[in-house]
């Protein structure tokens, strides 16, 4: 039997605001949003803790990986956008620093 295979919430609706979107694999529990131009927008520290849960990389080594394999990556005119958050977002509620 083979497994369907499910869509993060925060990926469909990214999708259903522009189907042709762009999206960083490995990282839709850090997407935020979309911007005006239905480009996907991620948490970049998030994204960053992603990988040094993931990948077992440091702090270092994550924010390398991010500047260099996935913010640098343009993959056409919905290129993802990474952001530096001012306060953390947890479920929608603000977590002041």
């Amino acid at each position: 039997m083979k497994k369907e295979s499910t869509i993060h919430p925060a990926r469909e609706i990214v999708s259903s605001a522009n189907s042709e979107a762009m999206f960083a694999d490995g990282f839709d529990d850090a997407i935020m949003g979309y911007d005006s131009d239905g480009r996907a927008v991620y948490d970049y520290d998030k994204c960053s803790h992603i990988l040094m849960e993931t990948s077992d990389m440091d702090e270092r080594e994550a924010h390398e990986y991010m500047e260099f394999n996935v913010v640098s990556a343009y993959v056409g005119d919905f290129t993802p956008v990474f952001i530096h958050t001012f306060v953390a977002i947890d479920d929608f509620h603000l977590i002041q620093p």
